[in-house]
């Protein structure tokens, strides 16, 4: 891998009923989370507004995701849809505690 590509990301996209859910393992920063915003934002755009975002296998995580959190949760809620935040590991809950955003965000 050279320095210019970004670290290894994961996005696994699965359908239950009504339910998708968006598996997410890997490093979530500035290089990464283009991936991450591109598949939330298509999935929001074809009305799938049921989503939970499963971000146990996240091993670092930066503002710039959160940002990404945010902007899917604001897309969604427009649309009287729901978007969860799953199962983020300890350093992530932590980032999301102390930013206020676990007040915003369905974290669970």
């Amino acid at each position: 891998m050279s320095a210019a590509d970004p670290p290894d990301l994961q996005i696994e996209v699965d359908r239950a009923d009504d339910v998708v859910t968006v598996a997410v393992a890997g490093e979530l920063d500035l290089a990464s989370v283009p991936q991450l915003r591109s598949c939330l934002t298509d999935l929001i755009g074809r009305g799938e507004l049921q989503l939970v975002v499963d971000l146990g296998g996240v091993t670092f995580c930066d503002s710039t995701a959160l940002g990404v959190f945010v902007g899917a949760h604001r897309r969604v809620a427009a649309s009287n849809g729901r978007i969860e935040f799953r199962e983020p590991p300890p350093s992530l809950r932590n980032l999301l505690v102390v930013s206020g955003l676990d007040q915003i965000l369905t974290v669970v």
